[in-house]
């Protein structure tokens, strides 16, 4: 078996792994739970206007205005950030990146016999002092 038909029989394997399928789960709640994307794109709009008045001169800003939106972006970033469906997506996109450093790690160390130093002492077993 090729190195490129090993990595692709890895690639469904990874597919099949439940850190994966807990990802695609999330991510389609994520992206299916319209009150979370309604108050994403009315953060973004309000981010995109509040852009827009910095671009003026600072003697023509509203302030009234930004402040507005400033407190309104304030409020919809924690209702984003506390959000179920998000924090979910984030939970599951985690696992997901501890999951591909964990294989990465053993792809290098049986490619080069080291083990990545990730500054983090569980990954690789050593006691090097914890950096």
């Amino acid at each position: 078996m090729t190195v490129l038909e090993q990595a692709k029989a890895l690639g469904e394997a990874l597919a099949q792994h439940e850190v994966v399928q807990n990802l695609n789960k999330a991510k389609t709640a994520y992206e299916q739970d319209t009150e979370l994307r309604a108050a994403m794109q009315e953060y973004n709009a309000l981010r995109a206007a509040l852009g827009e008045e910095f671009k003026k001169d600072l003697n023509e800003q509203n302030q009234a205005f930004v402040e507005s939106v400033r407190q309104r972006t304030d409020e919809l970033y924690e209702i984003v950030m506390k959000h179920e469906a998000y924090t979910g997506f984030m939970e599951a996109q985690k696992a997901l990146s501890k999951l591909m450093a964990e294989v990465n790690s053993e792809i290098s160390f049986y490619a080069f016999g080291e083990r990545p130093c990730t500054h983090d002492c569980s990954s690789c077993g050593q006691n090097c002092g914890g950096h």
